[in-house]
């Protein structure tokens, strides 16, 4: 058993729930924040310069081991949008 953790864009987070439904897998979500080289939202005001994080989707599901590999890629190409922001998967586990 696999535990994998995908941190995606708000926008596709409806999209890869789907897709761990159809397959029956149960998935945790949550709103996470914060920037990694998109940089953050960035405005100027009278203290300075402020960065403001970006909200994200948090989803963990946990998947056999036979399975992982493909939920992963298709998790990947469902979230890809080109762009700096897309997210990343960490995969974390390996017992039974």
């Amino acid at each position: 058993m696999k535990e994998l953790i995908a941190i995606v864009r708000r926008e596709k987070a409806y999209e890869v729930k789907n897709f761990l439904s159809s397959l029956g897998l149960e998935y945790v979500s949550k709103t996470v924040k914060g920037r990694g080289k998109e940089g953050g939202l960035g405005y100027k005001t009278n203290k300075g310069l402020i960065i403001s994080l970006l909200p994200k989707t948090m989803i963990i599901t946990w998947v056999e081991e036979a399975l992982y590999e493909e939920v992963v890629q298709k998790i990947m190409d469902i979230a890809h949008t080109g762009f700096y922001g897309d997210g990343k998967i960490f995969v974390i586990g390996g017992w039974s």
